[in-house]
C-alpha cells in the first residue's frame, strides 16, 4: 500500500480517536496507517516535519505509548496538522 500525505492525514482525521501511536528514537510520534505495510504518518515532536514513513519496528524500534501519552500526541498532532494547513 502507497498514501500521499493528503491519504495518510485523511485516516488520521477520520480514526483520531482509535489510531495506534508509537514514539520513535528522537521522540517523534508515529501514528499507524497500515500496520501491514508498516506505513505511519511521522510528526516530529521537536519539529515542524510532517511526512509519510515505512518504518518496520525491528528497526525502528516503536515505543509504545500509554493511553494518556497516546492522546497528548493524538492532541499535539492534531494541532501541527491544523498549523501546516493540512487540516
Amino acid at each position: 500500500m502507497k498514501a500521499t500525505i493528503k491519504e495518510a492525514v485523511e485516516y488520521f482525521n477520520c480514526n483520531r480517536d482509535a489510531i495506534p501511536v508509537f514514539a520513535i528514537r528522537k521522540g517523534d510520534y508515529a501514528f499507524e496507517i497500515s500496520g501491514k505495510d508498516c506505513l505511519y504518518l511521522v510528526v516530529e515532536k521537536n519539529g515542524t516535519g510532517i511526512f509519510v514513513a515505512r518504518l518496520t519496528p525491528d528497526l525502528m524500534r516503536l515505543k509504545e505509548l500509554t493511553e494518556n501519552e497516546q492522546k497528548a500526541a493524538r492532541e499535539f498532532a492534531h494541532k501541527q496538522l491544523t498549523s501546516a494547513g493540512l487540516l
